[in-house]
């Protein structure tokens, strides 16, 4: 592969949450992991899980919540739940990355929005 051609494939992500700040996250009650990921490639993670999986996954499902929410004209999407059997999957944008955190089904989803909000604001 051409040198031009493998520099092109860097990806330089401007907001990149440390690992501190995804353990933060995962701390919340009924959280079991937490990925940051980007164009289905996962960036940063904590918990167990099969990553890049989820990262594949979480970028089908972001692409398709795009797509129906530009259809049904609702505006910029902020946040896309799944919630299935035992488990949820909650799918927030986080400056040039995407975070998706799976959880039990009974974790207080405000706790999560704020640990999240946080996380976005680059503070905590």
């Amino acid at each position: 592969m051409p040198a031009d051609t493998k520099d092109a494939r860097v990806v330089k992500v401007a907001h990149l949450p440390d690992t501190e700040r995804l353990l933060h996250i995962q701390k919340q009650p009924g959280i079991l992991a937490v990925l940051a990921f980007y164009e289905g490639f996962p960036v940063s993670s904590t918990g167990n899980g099969d990553y890049e999986q989820i990262a594949a996954v979480a970028e089908d499902f972001l692409r398709s919540g795009k797509k129906t929410a530009r259809d049904m004209k609702m505006g910029t999407l902020g946040q896309i739940t799944l919630e299935a059997g035992e488990k949820k999957c909650i799918i927030v944008p986080c400056g040039d990355l995407f975070l998706c955190m799976v959880t039990r089904a009974d974790v207080n989803l405000g706790l999560i929005r704020l640990a999240v909000r946080t996380l976005q604001a680059g503070e905590r």
